[in-house]
């Protein structure tokens, strides 16, 4: 919002520099970001929150200058029905327009379809205007506010729009077909041409101003085209109402139009503003063009809400902004915000907001009225005291996460943020393409937050991307977040290797799967699960190679090597390991406390032999030593993988696995006749399950 300080002093009497106002709206609020000149003018650019709608006008600032320096405001002064010397007067006048010789209604027909969309609309006409240059003074005060002078007609709905807050729109009387408004929803596929000169295409959502053949503005947004006021305009309708700001802001993102209207519209005009603000622009217009105002025609079911009562302790204010305020202080600046005051009892008052503060509702809002007012300077720094239940309320996820992180970071790996919106592009890449189970946003603020992420790789991908392209040689990063998927919210950990295991000018050794494997069994140890099994997935476009793995049968996630045409995607120029687990659930077991169990060393040693065989390449290791346990139990006590090997005299298909198998009884010792029957009964299983060929 600007705020020109030669416009602020013609309804301020003050001497106050440009720099001081900018700090004393900033120390009670209104943030001043800097002080411009245009034309060697001042003009204040200021940052208004959303809950401060009413701050959206000169005059509405003029209120917060006015609070601050004790002086009193000048508003413009403002006839109930402009143009005219008495109400009898536009009674009689009213009268005679409503109808003709003919008893025919001469006044054009307002109807209103949607009236939750639009529950209050004026329409004033004003005939026998002479369209021309406004002023040169209010040409000035538009251009302060960046705004370009158009003619006498619009420059005075835009001056009145940066004045009181109010936005209004004029349309050439002549050109509306049919002599009505309409307001209502858009047809699907209805065209609307913009005062742009831009044709929309229409949704059923949007809420319009029509005549009897067509939209002629989107309401609140902006008006037509073809009912535009130019130098040829005699007779207008001037429209000053209150549209729903959810229908405004719907309208405005959906066809990128961001106005001076919309903006205001959307964050909630004053609805008592309404009349006033038409009033003071048909003044204006009979000022600058001449013709004859016509009375208001309203329209609309808005009802007037009984004002809310604040009930505002005294004692409350110092209890929580800690500094003692004298009571005729805060009567004081409570009045000049323009809130009416009620005694009630003793060191009670019943205050009522302006109908301009929607952001006042409760007694805190007061006080933090007569706080940023009085100064937020003023109060003096303390420890707050705080209180704390005798028995903490423990989250076992949430403590859990903060564990697993800091267990993460102990290993090696480095934690990423990443966000949670994405772009429908990202997806793709990352060959995420069944979209209908990724959530997308109805009305996303970018085209870069389209999704609610399905899996935590993207913003893997990017961190990857980001840190590569900038020399990194070595990467191990993990990431504990949300995803959401199939309408579901889950917690998940994922966790990356890329370039070099470590960053080492002798030893050049790139990741591999087992390396991350190892990462994944450690942490599964460190959250304390135990019965977990790799299982091989089918080949997928996301992998080159991976494994899934399951706990108590059920999959928590994947592990497995980057497809290089994926990895092309993102412009990674080397190989990529990735696995993403399910936590939920998982997390209850980090605090329960496990009771130590201790076991007798064995009294005879064990006894260790090796077999070694060919077999089929696409047979695992797991299932392998399944196998051999179950044929020698239970004397098999301990299966280990010490050789592999493929190639050079291996049929194609095949590998050669070595196995130390180590035999252990609590009896006595092994005969080599014992030992030799164990040996053939896991030969024979071998064998007759995997048709091995041993060596």
């Amino acid at each position: 919002m600007k705020l020109p300080i030669t416009w602020l002093k013609q309804y301020i009497p003050i001497s106050w520099s440009a720099e001081k106002i900018a700090d004393a709206l900033t120390m009670s609020g209104a943030k001043v970001e800097q002080v411009d000149r245009k034309s060697g003018d001042p003009v204040l650019e200021i940052e208004v929150t959303t809950n401060r709608p009413d701050c959206l006008s000169v005059l509405g600032l003029a209120k917060e200058v006015s609070v601050l320096t004790g002086k009193t405001i000048k508003y413009p002064k403002v006839s109930v029905e402009p143009g005219l010397s008495s109400p009898s007067a536009a009674k009689a006048l009213a009268d005679k327009l409503r109808r003709g010789s003919n008893g025919e209604k001469k006044l054009p027909k307002i109807v209103i379809e949607d009236k939750k969309g639009c529950p209050k609309y004026t329409a004033r006409l004003i005939e026998g205007i002479a369209v021309q240059s406004s002023p040169l003074e209010v040409q000035k005060c538009l251009e302060w506010m960046g705004a370009r002078p158009i003619n006498n007609v619009v420059d005075a709905t835009n001056f009145v729009l940066f004045e009181m807050g109010q936005p209004l729109h004029a349309f050439d009387l002549d050109k509306l077909a049919g002599g009505k408004i309409i307001v209502r929803r858009a047809k699907p596929g209805e065209k609307f041409l913009g005062i742009d000169g831009i044709e929309y295409t229409l949704d059923e959502k949007t809420l319009v101003i029509a005549d009897a053949e067509k939209p002629v503005a989107i309401a609140g947004v902006m008006g037509g085209k073809l009912t535009e006021v130019t130098d040829n305009t005699k007779n207008i309708l001037l429209e000053s109402a209150f549209f729903d700001p959810g229908l405004v802001r719907q309208a405005s993102r959906k066809y990128k139009l961001s106005t001076d209207s919309s903006y205001r519209f959307e964050r909630g005009v004053d609805a008592g503003s309404v009349f006033s603000a038409s009033a003071r622009a048909a003044e204006l217009i009979l000022e600058w063009g001449g013709g004859q105002a016509e009375p208001l025609i309203e329209k609309g079911n808005f009802k007037k809400t009984k004002p809310k009562n604040i009930v505002l302790k005294i004692d409350r204010v110092e209890a929580l902004i800690g500094m003692k305020i004298p009571f005729s202080k805060i009567i004081s600046i409570l009045k000049n915000l323009g809130f009416k005051i009620k005694l009630s009892g003793k060191n009670k008052i019943l205050v009522t907001p302006h109908s301009a503060r929607h952001d006042i509702v409760i007694e805190a809002d007061l006080i933090e009225e007569i706080l940023r007012i009085e100064g937020f300077d003023k109060v003096s720094a303390a420890i707050p005291v705080t209180h704390h239940p005798e028995t903490p309320v423990e989250d076992a996820q949430a403590t859990g996460i903060l564990e697993l992180k800091k267990f993460l970071s102990s290993i090696g790996l480095k934690e990423i943020i990443t966000y949670s919106l994405i772009p429908e592009r990202f997806l793709v890449n990352s060959a995420f393409t069944d979209l209908s189970r990724a959530q997308k946003i109805a009305n996303p603020t970018s085209a870069d937050q389209e999704y609610l992420r399905p899996l935590l790789l993207p913003g893997t991908l990017q961190s990857i991307l980001f840190n590569a392209h900038r020399k990194a040689a070595s990467l191990k990063l993990f990431e504990i977040g949300n995803r959401y998927i199939d309408s579901a919210e889950e917690t998940v950990m994922a966790v990356s290797l890329y370039g070099n295991l470590e960053e080492h000018w002798k030893r050049k050794m790139p990741v591999s799967f087992y390396d991350l494997k190892g990462i994944i069994e450690m942490t599964l140890r460190f959250l304390k699960i135990k019965n977990y099994e790799w299982r091989e997935n089918e080949p997928c476009p996301k992998y080159e190679n991976s494994s899934s793995l399951h706990v108590g049968g059920q999959k928590i996630g994947t592990l497995g090597v980057l497809n290089q045409e994926l990895l092309k995607n993102w412009d990674i120029p080397h190989a990529v390991i990735y696995a993403e687990l399910d936590l939920n659930n998982f997390f209850k077991r980090l605090n329960e406390r496990e009771t130590p169990r201790v076991k007798a060393l064995p009294k005879y040693p064990s006894v260790r032999r090796d077999i070694a065989f060919i077999i089929d390449e696409k047979i695992s290791v797991r299932s392998l030593e399944t196998l051999m346990r179950q044929s020698a139990a239970p004397l098999l006590k301990e299966t280990h993988l010490f050789d592999e090997y493929a190639g050079k005299n291996i049929a194609s298909g095949k590998r050669s696995l070595a196995f130390s198998l180590a035999y252990q009884k609590e009896t006595g010792t092994f005969t080599d006749e014992e030992i030799n029957t164990l040996q053939s009964k896991v030969g024979e299983a071998l064998k007759s399950t995997y048709q091995v060929e041993f060596r």
